[in-house]
């Protein structure tokens, strides 16, 4: 009892542990240059203005923008200086058809590639544009076109070099990828103690399943993540690569939930996999042969992901009432955290429309993992340390333990084996040792001295049976020469 509650206890210091990290980071990144800091990298924030009837209105970035009865947002800015030449200003969001221009010269217009992309993916990319080499006194202007009357919220846009602007952007990306690298180390992990427990002759497969699960996460995270859709060479691919990861990565955890719970109720995983594998096929159909965009058919992915959950909760709900079982009851408040964060996840997405739905869902599915791999960890440990327990058990059942010799059962195991083996045999010699008069020895001397007796003859034994084996192996050194 008082092992169970030091483990909770450290487990509850470990996520408070992450917590404070993840609140120092988010701390950290909101935290950019002020326009003074004009050496490395700094937020452009003053200097922007709307023209409206023919009149400035002095705005600082960032804010919240209203579109006029075309949709239509138009900020410029002539504060630009010859130390800003050559260098990249990047703007943050790309989802409302964004044109940066200076002067007459268009220098950015977002397309897509052959991979259309949503509102909230496109809400987590940055628009790096190179300002040209003469900025002379040209306005710099930035556009946006949304609905009409619509209120935008404009980030200020940051100039500086590249390498600064990339630190940057990875710095902002700190949560995703520190998401990445806790799924990615706890799935190498994974294959470690699964390599290390089949080691030990006790194979737990749900190691892999949790492994493959991390695998697919991690490269939904990575492709999907704005670093990526920024700088990736093939976007395209990678963003293929990010939907057909999102929609099978359900399936080993489904596989998990199949060895966990009785066999009698195991074809409810397997239905829910069918349905994910039939998802994703037939989503690939249709986008390779109608050309259907991936993001028009995103929400039949996230139906199956929602009702799924909800029905592993409900299945293991059930289980646990059935078995009350530790391990079952584990497994259901896994499912429960991740439930919570998808449902948060899919509100930020579908309702609010918000980019950094991910992370919630992100950090969801690592305490997910993390729940379910503690319970899995503790019933290997507690599997190795029963077989290492009945190991221990056999063989003392099989020594004798005052003379560390093997007793009578051992004895009859070996002439057992003798008896099976007997063919193969062609000069066989038993040689038995008898210990006469031993209880007149315990009647006379007492107890302490027949066991004394016993356990010298013993050692005469061993000792003759050494001096025969090293015997062996001069007469065997001997001929080889």
């Amino acid at each position: 009892m008082k092992k169970g509650k030091k483990w909770k206890k450290i487990e509850a210091f470990c996520i408070m542990l992450i917590v404070t990290l993840l609140l120092i980071f988010v701390r950290i990144l909101y935290q950019p240059g002020t326009e003074s800091e004009r050496g490395e990298l700094y937020t452009f924030s003053n200097g922007w203005y709307q023209l409206k009837d023919g009149k400035k209105t002095e705005l600082k970035l960032p804010c919240f923008v209203t579109a006029d009865k075309d949709g239509q947002i138009i900020l410029y800015n002539d504060m630009l200086s010859d130390a800003d030449k050559g260098k990249i200003l990047s703007i943050r969001g790309i989802q409302d058809q964004l044109e940066v221009c200076i002067g007459d010269r268009l220098l950015y217009q977002y397309k897509d590639n052959r991979f259309e992309k949503n509102r909230q993916m496109k809400g987590k990319i940055w628009a790096d544009i190179s300002l040209p080499e003469k900025i002379g006194q040209e306005v710099l202007s930035i556009s946006y076109e949304t609905k009409k009357n619509a209120r935008l919220y404009v980030y200020a846009p940051m100039i500086g070099e590249f390498c600064f602007l990339f630190r940057q952007h990875l710095l902002e990306s700190i949560f995703s990828i520190l998401m990445i690298l806790g799924m990615t180390g706890l799935g190498i992990v994974s294959v470690i103690v699964f390599l290390y427990t089949r080691h030990r002759q006790i194979v737990e497969k749900r190691f892999l399943n949790v492994a493959l699960f991390l695998i697919l996460c991690s490269l939904w995270c990575i492709f999907d993540s704005g670093i990526y859709q920024m700088y990736g060479s093939q976007n395209a691919a990678g963003t293929l690569i990010s939907f057909y990861a999102f929609m099978t990565m359900p399936v080993p955890m489904l596989l998990f939930v199949q060895n966990t719970v009785s066999e009698s109720v195991r074809w409810i995983p397997q239905v829910w996999i069918f349905l994910l594998y039939a998802n994703a096929v037939l989503q690939g159909f249709l986008y390779f042969l109608f050309r259907i965009p991936f993001i028009d058919m995103l929400f039949i992915t996230h139906l199956l992901l929602f009702t799924g959950v909800v029905s592993m909760i409900l299945l293991l709900w059930k289980e646990y009432r059935k078995t009350q079982e530790k391990e079952v009851n584990l497994c259901l408040k896994a499912f429960g955290v991740l439930g919570i964060s998808g449902v948060i996840a899919l509100v930020l997405y579908w309702v609010l429309s918000i980019y950094w739905y991910e992370s919630i869902f992100q950090f969801g599915i690592l305490l997910y993992i993390a729940v379910l791999f503690w319970g899995l960890l503790c019933k290997v440990s507690n599997n190795i340390q029963f077989c290492l327990e009945q190991e221990v058990y056999r063989r003392m059942s099989l020594e004798d333990r005052m003379t560390d010799m093997k007793n009578r059962k051992s004895f009859e195991m070996y002439i057992e084996e003798i008896q099976e083996g007997a063919i193969l045999l062609e000069n066989v010699l038993l040689l038995f040792v008898k210990i006469a008069e031993l209880k007149k020895i315990n009647d006379m001397s007492g107890r302490q001295m027949g066991d004394e007796t016993v356990i010298r003859t013993a050692r005469s034994i061993q000792s003759a049976e050494r001096s025969v084996l090293e015997q062996q192996a001069d007469d065997m050194l001997c001929s080889n020469k």
